[in-house]
């Protein structure tokens, strides 16, 4: 039996001005989680759309259990046991959850499909990561972290012997992600390898048995976790010390810049109250479908809330529109870059003069050439990895994307600025660079709100924290009483508790 189940040699892959791979490799275990990590753009995902069929290879080759493969669809991946998450879902919205899980694999008799059996297949699929998704439910109704869950199903249903998983715990909750990984062990067990792509290093060490480190398109090594610390890994990922993962911000706390009266929406978050001053960072924590993303878009009047005010420097900025919200001096940078932050068949120029297009215009007309500039001025400063501000943001990776989304909201100058989940599908050298950006941003005035999953974020670059749950505002922590432990107990705690409006 051959000691690896897979090896990929050499690979290398060129696009026009970009070298995305430069003879990368990879050797996968039988019964092994092997993850692999990396900057965004250092090649993870190109690695492993080479593996999964996606993109052709133009050097290298690849080995399963010993022998050369050459194939060059997803099909004939699947058809040699490779099975792979994509870090963005791959799903048909309008298709129900069943369809979805076995597209172009249903089970049919003389040429109709057997629903019955594709629904209790699906039933079964799902029952494997503690789902109790109804399999008739179309998609388009699912809540992202519902739709990762069918994709892990979909993935887990071809009985993979290689399983790739790229960054699929991005949005999931505590729960969903615990059964992932309890799923994880019974497949290794079994003796399927699995390659585990993720940004959160607390994962890496808790899941994985070795791991590979990639930059700039090239291997740069191999190691057992167990040999290796975090910070290791850190600095083989950057090329660099990094200190000061939470940089510190001085900035001046002024007078109260965005104040929430009483908002409430129908159905989504109960009526509640809050302020954040200028140059003040106030997190907006809870877990997974406690209504902090509905809160977001109520202000931003994406989703117009039923009942309250919104004020911005003591004016009413209740807004029935993003438009309208825009005009007001609020920003919002959504959890969804794909589906709801970025035009993904426009250039990086146009996304990034969209919310803004005055701040591009000479007269009444739209200046290209200070489009560009004004563009290639901030691919500079957040060191977006792209040839050219021409380039397609369906092109680029998901953390550059989320870079070109950010940049968008800074040239709209808003007073108040809203980040939901800003550095969801971010390396940590990226992370960095993003929160010097929020603390600068806030230095100059801005009344920042962060939405954000990560409590080690929230208490490492907040002023105050505001705990939700279930629609409900349960409590304020300042930054100097706040610990994990008090925001799970308001996270978890009982609703007939809940701040008074």
């Amino acid at each position: 039996m051959a000691e690896y189940v897979l090896e990929m040699l050499d690979i290398t892959k060129r696009y026009p001005g970009v070298m995305a791979l430069n003879k990368a490799q990879l050797q996968l275990r039988p019964g092994e989680v092997h993850c692999l990590v990396g900057e965004n753009g250092a090649g993870k995902s190109t690695l492993m759309k080479v593996l999964a069929g996606a993109i052709a290879r133009d050097e290298g080759s690849i080995r399963i259990d010993g022998c050369e493969y050459d194939y060059h669809t997803p099909l004939q991946a699947a058809k040699l046991g490779i099975s792979m998450i994509h870090q963005e879902f791959n799903l048909a919205p309008q298709l129900s959850v069943a369809e979805n899980i076995y597209l172009g694999r249903a089970p049919s008799s003389r040429g109709i499909i057997r629903w019955r059996q594709m629904y209790d297949m699906a039933r079964d699929a799902l029952a494997m990561l503690d789902s109790d998704l109804d399999p008739r439910r179309l998609v388009a109704t699912l809540s992202v972290a519902q739709q990762q869950m069918v994709e892990i199903a979909k993935a887990l249903s071809i009985n993979a012997r290689i399983l790739v998983m790229d960054e699929p715990s991005a949005t999931l909750t505590d729960h969903e992600l615990a059964s992932l990984f309890h799923i994880m062990k019974i497949l290794h067990r079994q003796g399927m390898g699995i390659i585990y792509i993720s940004h959160r290093l607390e994962e890496i060490f808790a899941v994985g048995n070795r791991v590979t480190v990639m930059r700039d398109g090239c291997w740069i090594g191999t190691h057992d976790l167990c040999d290796v610390t975090r910070e290791e890994l850190i600095r083989m990922m950057v090329g660099r010390e990094l200190q000061d993962e939470f940089p510190h911000r001085n900035a001046e706390i002024g007078e109260v810049r965005l104040e929430v009266q009483s908002l409430a929406r129908q159905g989504s978050f109960h009526p509640l109250s809050f302020s954040v001053r200028a140059g003040e960072v106030v997190g907006l924590t809870g877990l997974v479908g406690s209504g902090r993303t509905e809160i977001a878009r109520a202000i931003f009047g994406a989703d117009p809330p039923t009942s309250g005010a919104v004020l911005v420097d003591g004016c009413d900025a209740t807004s029935r529109t993003p438009r309208q919200a825009i005009r007001n001096g609020i920003g919002l940078l959504t959890e969804d870059r794909k589906g709801q932050g970025l035009v993904l068949g426009m250039s990086i120029k146009n996304n990034i003069s969209l919310a803004n297009m005055k701040a591009v215009q000479k007269g009444v007309f739209l200046s290209p050439s200070l489009e560009k500039a004004v563009a290639e001025s901030y691919v500079a400063e957040l060191q977006i990895k792209t040839p050219h501000v021409e380039e397609i943001a369906h092109h680029l990776s998901g953390g550059t994307q989320q870079k070109v989304v950010l940049a968008k909201w800074l040239l709209t100058d808003s007073k108040v600025l809203i980040f939901d989940e800003p550095t969801r599908g971010v390396d940590v050298g990226a992370k960095v660079e993003i929160y010097r950006l929020i603390n600068t941003i806030a230095s100059q005035g801005v009344a920042v709100l962060i939405i954000t999953s990560e409590l080690p974020e929230a208490l490492g670059m907040c002023d105050r924290l505001l705990v939700m749950r279930e629609g409900h505002l349960m409590g304020s922590l300042s930054i100097e009483e706040a610990d994990q432990e008090k925001i799970m107990e308001l996270a978890t705690g009982d609703i007939r508790k809940a701040v008074p409006v």
